[in-house]
């Protein structure tokens, strides 16, 4: 799940970057006597501002066929502010500036002037931190700021079951935020329907109203009274982590048969979350309207059940103004541990057979990463990002036959951009350099 289906932008024009703040403020000194040094000053001071990066202000600075790029890559850097500058290098015409984001993530941000001193050529590189054994995951992840968990897994499937054998991880047991890996309970679900023969993969779901409110993807285009099969809203829900998708296939099993999927996934608390959320739900509390954050704090699960019961009898209605701004401060989210995780992917494989087989291609269809596939011939993949909450999860075959599930949750109270995910994408391929494969 993505924030996307969330998010009204705010990068509209603002004509006033804000008050800029101290040069002490953003670690090293910028020297603004030349051109590529003001525009090296001016970037820091944008994206360091209490306003969103917009059209009025970049104009300011870049030339016009650079305006847009300029925005979406000084866009990410606002998102993650304070930016913090390590080091500066001033050239003939270029300046780049060495940085870091609040959560620690390393950048160049590489500028470029052309005669009229306007840049015309404005690049962001992120180098991905150095992880070379387990405790430097830790000390990474340690200061970013984030409440984390890792895991990984070596799953033991010699016995009808799988079961997960941790070789390495932190704050395995602590419930932290799914986002879009609850998905997976209602992938379960559908496998389990489609095993008892009470759902069919191709049997068809009615695209409605209601279920385009919380977003879609691919299936966006597609008008209300339209049908999509079993099949494709499970791989849209997987792949795409298509929202919609998700509640019709919620609707098409029932909720109760998610909370089944809950217990025989192997989560440590299914009570924790039933009666189980969908998607409308969940978004009508987290940001929908009216804001009902505060009294999904303060309920008990009695109370909590009621106010689903009274999202579901009304439309979902984004609130703009709380968009990019979590709502797992207030609980509203999907809770697992690592350890939850890995059971459940190790329950999906299990339940993979027969008229359920698809569920391996399913999982697979996008892999999430990039890993040698002579290494790792097949790798299962489901992740999730909503603001604050950011999760990666893999089940990976190894050229042995061995399965691993692979897993990390972080949870921030601020939204992060999308620079996030690609830096905890760089430390998750070196992660699973360090998985101890038999030759």
């Amino acid at each position: 799940m993505t924030a996307a289906a969330l998010v009204v932008s705010l990068a509209s024009g603002c004509g006033d970057a804000g008050t800029a703040p101290a040069d002490a403020a953003y670690g090293a000194h910028i020297g603004t006597t030349t051109p590529q040094g003001l525009r090296a000053k001016q970037t820091m001071d944008m994206v360091n501002s209490d306003w969103p990066i917009g059209d009025v202000n970049v104009r300011t600075m870049a030339v016009e066929d650079q305006v847009d790029h300029v925005i979406d890559a000084m866009g990410n850097l606002w998102w993650d502010r304070p930016i913090t500058a390590t080091g500066v290098d001033i050239r003939a015409g270029s300046a780049t500036l060495h940085v870091k984001t609040s959560y620690g993530a390393a950048q160049d941000i590489e500028l470029r002037t052309d005669d009229n001193g306007l840049v015309d050529r404005f690049d962001v590189t992120l180098h991905p931190p150095a992880i070379q054994k387990w405790s430097d995951i830790d000390a990474v992840l340690g200061e970013s700021g984030a409440r984390y968990s890792y895991q990984v897994a070596r799953v033991d499937r010699s016995g009808p079951v799988g079961k997960c054998q941790p070789v390495a991880g932190t704050n395995t047991e602590m419930s932290l935020p799914l986002a879009s890996i609850f998905k997976l309970y209602v992938l379960l679900a559908v496998a389990h329907a489609v095993q008892a023969g009470t759902v069919g993969w191709d049997d068809a779901l009615t695209i409605t109203e209601r279920a385009k409110a919380v977003g879609s993807s691919r299936l966006e285009q597609m008008p209300p009274g339209a049908t999509v099969s079993v099949r494709t809203a499970a791989q849209e829900m997987i792949s795409a982590s298509d929202n919609m998708a998700t509640d019709l296939l919620i609707g098409r099993v029932g909720t109760g048969a998610v909370e089944q999927a809950l217990k025989a996934g192997g989560h440590h608390d299914p009570a924790s979350m039933t009666p189980f959320p969908t998607m409308h739900e969940m978004f009508s509390v987290g940001w929908g309207e009216p804001d009902l954050r505060e009294q999904w704090k303060q309920a008990d699960p009695q109370g909590r059940a009621a106010l689903l019961k009274q999202t579901d009898a009304r439309p979902y209605e984004p609130d703009p103004a709380r968009t990019h701004t979590p709502a797992s401060q207030y609980g509203a989210e999907w809770y697992g541990s690592a350890s939850d995780i890995c059971r459940v992917h190790a329950a999906l494989q299990d339940a993979a057979v027969g008229e359920a087989a698809p569920v391996k291609d399913i999982l697979s269809a996008i892999p999430g990463v990039e890993l040698d596939r002579a290494k790792w011939p097949y790798i299962g993949a489901k992740g999730g990002n909503l603001p604050g909450d950011l999760t990666f999860s893999w089940y990976a075959v190894d050229h042995t036959g061995q399965p691993w599930v692979v897993s990390f949750q972080l949870n921030w109270p601020r939204y992060r951009s999308s620079t996030a995910a690609s830096w905890l994408l760089a430390i998750v391929r070196q992660t699973f350099a360090m998985v101890p494969v038999a030759d």
